[in-house]
């Protein structure tokens, strides 16, 4: 029961902190920032609960010896920590500051008033590797640089006695030189090979994002391909399948038919299962098989050129038929463009029959009746000059009018139907 006490307190205590020190959004969740504010978390989950068991016997001792003022410093550095680790409404990197600030204060006044070289080069040395992992260059470099100062500082105290603290009684300027010279030559290589890790590993990292940004823009890239392709892939087929012309992909070599759209299937009467059980020689005349596979070997692209074919149900269909060649599922294949001119080839035929008839009119208006109009119209010449005088002539002048009025009907009308011939063989 008291260890999931314990455990439960632990976890309160993670979800409290990380409540009060919301991180910010980064623009990339692996960036350098996002692993410092991280850790920084993470060192303040342990630090608080691990420094208040380290206050409990210092403050002890401390007691016992009668420095209370070492008790109330010691205090005084945890609540401020405390406090600013656990404020809401403080960005981190303030945050940071400011514990870095209390920790340097609390340091300083500790080695002068404890005298002791050790606990100020622990605290330091500690400060380094933090600023270190949590500050860029500029600042790591200049917390080696304070370390510098603090060692310098203190030697000039201990060597000239410039004030009177307890570190003087502790030790000697020689070996606090000695000391100083060794604690900046490990905090220089130790924060010089951190800060080399951490610019390596935002390096690594800045390009990583680079190259995920870039393959996402190749995916981008691809994508709007593919979709274009679809699209596209999607027009094709409408325009084969919706096309209202009749469409046939047929095989090359073989001649067998792959494919077909809705509108083939009105004209011939297969379905388009049916179709693909089919070669084309299946739905063409007897007599243009040969014509057919003399244009099979034609250029890529023919001229329009008509055929007949056959339906299913046997009956002869005129054609007009354009083909291009093509590659269908890595196949070589040609796609041929079939219209019925059925109707219009009947038209033009029933159309040549009403010529014909109009030919035989014009025939017979032009040599059965002209030819006894022109005996009638030579008679009556002759009945003229037969009997001048001796016939009526009123009425002999009557019949000659006559005759010469139905000549000049006949002549317009095989003028006429010559006229209409000539402009129905002009517009063919």
């Amino acid at each position: 029961m008291f260890l999931f006490n314990l455990h439960s307190l632990w976890l309160g205590h993670q979800n409290y902190v990380r409540e009060a020190m919301p991180t910010p959004v980064y623009d990339r969740v692996k960036s350098i920032e996002y692993w410092q504010d991280r850790l920084f978390i993470n060192v303040i989950i342990y630090a608080l609960p691990l420094s208040l068991l380290a206050l409990i016997p210092s403050v002890y001792i401390e007691y016992k010896a009668g420095e209370t003022s070492l008790i109330i410093l010691d205090l005084l550095a945890l609540l401020a920590v405390t406090f600013v680790a656990l404020k809401k409404g403080i960005s981190l990197h303030t945050r940071k500051v400011i514990i870095v600030v209390v920790m340097l204060v609390f340091t300083v006044v500790v080695t002068a008033m404890i005298g002791a070289f050790t606990m100020g080069c622990i605290y330091l040395f500690a400060l380094s590797v933090f600023v270190a992992l949590q500050f860029p260059d500029r600042a790591a470099y200049g917390m080696v640089i304070f370390n510098v100062l603090f060692c310098a500082g203190f030697e000039m105290v201990i060597r000239y006695r410039l004030m009177n603290i307890p570190l003087i009684q502790h030790i000697t300027a020689d070996r606090w030189l000695i000391f100083s010279v060794n604690f900046i030559f490990m905090d220089m290589v130790v924060v010089g090979l951190i800060r080399q890790i951490l610019n390596g590993l935002q390096h690594t990292i800045h390009k990583e994002g680079w190259l995920h940004s870039e393959l996402r823009k190749e995916m981008a890239h691809k994508a709007s391909l593919n979709d274009d392709l679809k699209n596209s892939e999607e027009d094709h087929r409408t325009l084969f399948y919706k096309s209202p012309l009749s469409k046939v992909i047929l095989d090359t070599d073989t001649l067998q038919i792959l494919q077909v759209n809705y509108a083939a299937t009105l004209i011939y009467g297969y379905t388009q299962q049916e179709f693909t059980r089919l070669k084309l020689t299946d739905i063409y005349d007897v007599n243009e098989v040969e014509r057919m596979l003399s244009h099979m070997h034609e250029a890529e692209q023919s001229e329009p050129y008509r055929s007949q074919h056959i339906d299913k149900d046997g009956r002869t269909i005129h054609t007009e038929i354009l083909h291009s060649n093509m590659t269908y599922q890595g196949r070589k294949a040609r796609m041929i463009v079939v219209s019925d001119i059925t109707q219009r080839v009947q038209h033009l035929a029933a159309i040549q029959a009403q010529n014909d008839k109009l030919r035989e009119i014009a025939y017979m208006q032009s040599h059965v009746i002209r030819l006894p109009l022109a005996r009638i119209m030579s008679l009556t010449e002759l009945m003229d000059i037969e009997y001048d005088g001796k016939f009526d002539r009123q009425l002999l002048d009557h019949l000659v009018t006559s005759a010469n009025e139905l000549d000049q009907v006949v002549r317009e009308v095989v003028n006429r139907s010559a006229e209409i011939l000539a402009d129905q063989h002009a517009a063919r």
